[in-house]
């Protein structure tokens, strides 16, 4: 190592502690780099990303920059006491260098431990001791026990440098061979970390050895410290920028395999960083998908530039070989490496999606169902209150709606009822059948239907008889309506009835003058109806007037088999069919 000068005293070191004075020239210059270089160092570990290793390299760092300084400040010394005194500062560098730097590349292959608290500030002791015992050599001359050349200076060594030099060469031994030891563990992309890592080691390594084997030589000193410096400043830029540390080996962790749940870490070009062995189970993804890229139209490419923060259910993508869904939870980790990559933790839903499904299914059947029972029941109340043949509302139903009405009826906004008997209509079904018979029924109660307006109703009150309501409806506007019908009726002709006048009879009762109840109004009409069958059929009978008068005839029917419209039956006699 740096320090550990080649052996082989020629001139006794005679200090018997720390020099009095200091008399070195030294260039500013350099010591203004090295400054700005420790400066540097620490603002890399202040910003660098929270990675397995980083404390422990910042460190190697910080001391291998003391180290260095030393050994420009001893070049730069022109006296022999101050060209010692900087060889022995420089031992609190040489024994922390290779003691954090081994710590940060066993942390990074997974032994985390020795990066803890106590760790660190033992070897922070350890290092301290070893620079006292450095500082304190002119007592004891357990390091340094002479001066080999004045120059540089080079010394011959004692018991305790041997010691350190050895405690240093095989806690970074055992440091490689356990991290070794992981390489069977590592994915692809962990073992190529790994190795780097080793390769690096090797560095100051092959410095050290050069120095002492061939003399090999830099700035005129041991090569080790600047081997070391370069390497850790290498290591703490590759964890800045994400160049080498993309992502901290994570996947070798124990409770990270044993996950159940598929864990993939991406960059954003696709390349898979790490994955769990539930991930190996994927579509597309196997043992040595880690460091690969995945194809454009793999689904989880999607999942890497979406922002799922502000999204109230976690997305879910669909593995359509596996014939599983999963849920995607989505995790930056800027903190990790570059920016943009991140951790994709997959939770198989399938059985839920499934029940969720079911449960749709279940619902929507059943809405179906409810539908179909709201149908039908509308349906059967539809069949209750109509009737089935005519669309109009059937004698039921007129007993519920229409007493209201007729409680309300007033002098000044009277209600008319209105009772309506098809004449003749046996002998129409006794000639032509009962389906021509229905079919007037149906015409006629269309011809209602179509002059009702706002709270006016069409009854079907058996049989031939239809019951009519109109509010607010006077004497005269009663009449006119039954006018407008029986021309209707008129105009309008069944196929089978061609040539054949149909017409009918109706009796009106006005509420409140007839009554207020149905029962009453009803039978009010219903004497006003037989007033206008007994006086010829084809007529209008308003209840309460004088037979004379309240009689109105509609208009002459004529017909006969020459073309003429007739009636189907004289006033007063059956009907004559042709």
């Amino acid at each position: 190592m740096a320090g550990s000068e080649m052996p082989g005293g020629a001139m006794e070191l005679r200090s018997s502690g720390m020099p009095e004075g200091l008399t070195m020239h030294y260039s500013t210059p350099a010591l203004l780099v090295i400054a700005l270089l420790a400066v540097l160092v620490v603002g890399r570990i202040i910003r660098s990303p929270e990675a397995p290793g980083r404390m422990a390299f910042g460190l190697a760092a910080v001391a291998s920059v003391w180290w260095i300084a030393m050994v420009v400040l001893r070049l730069n010394s022109e006296e022999l006491p101050d060209k010692v005194l900087f060889s022995r500062l420089a031992w609190f560098g040489i024994i922390a260098t290779p003691l954090f730097w081994s710590a940060g590349f066993l942390d990074h292959a997974g032994f985390s431990q020795v990066t803890r608290r106590l760790p660190i500030a033992l070897m922070l002791a350890f290092s301290g001791l070893a620079g006292f015992a450095a500082l304190t050599d002119g007592y004891h001359h357990w390091i340094y026990t002479g001066i080999v050349n004045a120059e540089r200076p080079s010394f011959s060594h004692g018991w305790l440098f041997y010691v350190l030099l050895g405690g240093m060469y095989l806690f970074m031994l055992l440091a490689c061979l356990m991290s070794i030891s992981q390489l069977k563990r590592a994915s692809r992309l962990h073992r190529r970390q790994m190795v780097a890592l080793l390769v690096a080691t090797c560095v100051p390594w092959g410095g050290n050895a050069a120095f002492h084997l061939f003399g090999f030589r830099l700035f005129n000193d041991d090569p080790t410290p600047f081997a070391f410096s370069a390497t850790v400043l290498a290591v703490l830029f590759a964890h800045h920028r994400g160049k080498l540390f993309i992502a901290p080996p994570i996947a070798r962790d124990v409770i990270f395999s044993i996950l159940p749940d598929p864990i993939v870490v991406l960059e954003p070009s696709g390349l898979v960083l790490e994955m769990n062995p539930a991930a190996e189970k994927l579509t597309g993804f196997s043992k040595e998908t880690v460091g690969t890229k995945l194809p454009p139209s793999h689904p989880l490419i999607a999942f890497v530039a979406r922002d799922t923060t502000n999204e109230a259910r976690k997305p879910i993508v669909h593995f359509e070989a596996m014939q599983k869904i999963f849920e995607v939870s989505i995790k930056p980790l800027e903190q990790w490496g570059r920016q943009g990559n991140v951790m994709i933790v997959l939770r198989d839903v399938t059985a839920r999606e499934a029940a969720q499904k079911d449960l749709s299914d279940a619902g929507q059947a059943l809405k179906l169902r409810l539908e179909e029972n709201l149908r039908l029941q509308e349906q059967l109340e539809q069949q209750a209150f109509h009737d089935h043949l005519t669309g109009l509302f059937n004698r039921r139903h007129a007993s519920t709606v229409i007493p209201p009405l007729l409680s309300r009826a007033r002098e000044s906004a009277p209600v008319s009822l209105i009772i309506v008997d098809l004449d003749y209509f046996k002998q129409v079904n006794d000639r032509y059948g009962h389906d021509v018979g229905d079919k007037v029924l149906a015409t006629f109660a269309r011809i209602l239907s179509e002059s009702l307006h706002g709270p006016e109703m069409a009854f079907r009150y058996g049989g031939e008889e239809f019951l009519v309501v109109l509010p607010a409806t006077s004497r005269e506007s009663a009449l006119e309506r039954c006018a407008q019908w029986r021309h209707e009726l008129a105009i309008r002709t069944v196929a089978e009835l061609e040539g054949v006048a149909l017409s009918f009879s109706a009796g009106i009762a006005i509420a409140p003058e007839a009554g207020t109840a149905l029962a009453d109004c009803a039978k009010a009409a219903d004497i006003a109806l037989y007033r206008s069958k007994i006086s010829g059929r084809n007529k209008d009978t308003v209840w309460g007037e004088h037979l004379e008068g309240m009689v109105r005839e509609g208009p002459d029917q004529k017909g006969s088999a020459d073309g003429k419209q007739r009636p189907l039956a004289p006033a007063g006699r059956k009907i004559a069919l042709p």
